[in-house]
């Protein structure tokens, strides 16, 4: 349900308006229930030995489909202020309450407080509350300067065709469903396991005859290795990303249907996505910080981004059957959080190291440092004014053109494993894979993927213990 209003009061238009809406979602998303096994050569599949496995199970009492049911709200008010006739400024505040679908997992039945209970492996993390703090304030101008068309002004603002524009405004992003399926595909509402060696003995006899998990009632008979249990959880704060978007431009009109526009545009990103090692291995050793619990995949507000770029367009409006128009960005995109999955260019999607999560600072996966594009429409003056058959056949044609060239995607070079064990689990990378360590005082960032691949091994050295290698951008 939603609604506008707008008011126009002297100098003032006024503008109102609400979106309410409800989302319902059914869904059923288990991975793994069949388990999964992991062959590390092709010699090992043909004969059978799997370096590890994976399965999931549900547990007694949680429902087989997901039934996810919140609201959302969404108010704005806005006024364009006509401060003079050629000054306009426009101001405004929109409030975002968007609903938390995560909250909907909750369901704390027996099967749930039976696992959990006061043993250290199953502990119940809290569900973060609704997001309350979304104000987003907005700010802009159009400054039209006029001045005489003598001198020196004259030559920069020809009179009255010079526009300044300005403006700020912080927007925010939610929490898309996939990352409350993740949750539900795990501990305390399916049984994830991970084993480092295959295969895995489900529970031994906590097993039901229906292949379902009980409670965890023999839950030590057998013992369950710590290491062979997995959860994926959210922090207690989880809550919405912050964008802080702020822009200048000057447009100049050099004739009727001639304008080139010069701008600056960037943007602040805070408390972004990002997965990280919820109970990461602690240096130079094989125990986790938590040694009661394996892997905790932990989604986070724990990014953060920046992006500049200077964007210029020339636009030739149509006349005389001919229009053109030529765009280019130049830009810097950083960031340590690209995705908060696996990014499709197979960049690193997890933090390599919990423990100083900086080190992952660099060019992000969508940098994209020169952008060229444009477009041209010709009107072809042929048999334009013919009129019958030959009029309708050969006359009104057009030819068009499209096109784009921009900078290629960062390319991070991976170690192909994980000798180090400390994404064990985690499934954070492209594969089990790590970044090897840098060893040369070389400038490598322009290196093509053929020289990389050629110098290997005096540039790189894999990894061998509990170290982290640097992030290449």
């Amino acid at each position: 349900m939603q609604d506008n209003l707008s008011y126009a009061s002297g100098s003032h238009a006024f503008k109102f308006g609400f979106d309410i809406r409800r989302n319902q979602l059914a869904q059923l998303f288990k991975p793994t229930t069949r388990g999964r096994l992991q062959y590390s050569s092709l010699n090992r599949f043909v004969n059978d030995v799997a370096q590890s496995s994976t399965i999931n199970k549900d547990l007694q009492g949680v429902a087989e489909v997901l039934h996810l049911d919140w609201h959302d709200f969404f108010f704005y008010g806005q006024d364009e202020w006509k401060v003079r006739p050629n000054f306009t400024l426009t101001y405004g505040l929109r409030y975002e309450n968007p609903g938390q679908p995560i909250a909907d997992l909750v369901d704390f039945n027996a099967p749930v407080l039976a696992a959990a209970g006061n043993d250290p492996r199953f502990r119940v993390g809290p569900i973060p509350e609704r997001d309350k703090n979304n104000l987003q304030p907005r700010i802009g101008f159009n400054w039209n300067i006029r001045s005489g068309t003598d001198g020196i002004s004259g030559f920069l603002t020809g009179g009255d065709k010079l526009v300044l524009r300005g403006g700020y405004s912080r927007t925010n992003d939610y929490a898309f469903t996939n990352i409350a399926l993740n949750i539900w595909s795990a501990f305390p509402f399916v049984a994830a396991f991970i084993s480092p060696t295959a295969p895995i003995t489900l529970l031994g006899e906590s097993a039901a005859s229906n292949g379902v998990v009980s409670a965890f009632a023999n839950l030590n008979s057998p013992p369950i290795n710590p290491d062979a249990f997995a959860r994926t959880v959210v922090s207690e704060d989880f809550h919405a990303p912050t964008y802080d978007s702020f822009s200048f431009e000057a447009q100049r009109e050099f004739s009727r249907d001639v304008v080139l526009r010069v701008g600056y545009v960037g943007s602040k990103g805070n408390g972004l996505f990002q997965t990280l090692d919820g109970n990461p291995r602690l240096p130079f050793s094989t125990v986790r910080v938590n040694p009661a619990q394996n892997v905790i995949r932990l989604r986070a507000n724990s990014g953060s981004s920046t992006y500049h770029s200077m964007q210029v367009s020339f636009d030739k409006r149509l006349s005389r059957g001919f229009s053109a128009g030529l765009y280019y960005t130049w830009s810097s995109f950083i960031d340590d959080a690209s995705e908060i999955f696996n990014p499709s260019s197979g960049e690193v999607a997890v933090s390599q190291d919990s423990f100083d999560r900086r080190a992952d600072r660099a060019r992000s996966t969508y940098d994209r440092p020169h952008r060229f594009s444009g477009n041209v429409v010709y009107e072809l003056p042929y048999f334009q004014d013919q009129r019958g058959f030959l009029g309708h056949v050969l006359g009104g044609w057009q030819i068009n053109s499209f096109f784009t060239f921009q900078s290629g995607a960062p390319f991070t070079v991976l170690n192909g494993s994980d000798p180090t064990g400390a994404l064990s689990g985690i499934a954070g990378l492209v594969g089990d894979a790590i970044r090897p360590n840098v060893i040369t005082s070389l400038d490598i960032s322009g290196m093509s993927i053929e020289d990389l691949y050629a110098l290997r091994n005096t540039l790189f050295r894999p990894l061998r213990g509990a170290a982290f290698g640097e992030r290449v951008g």
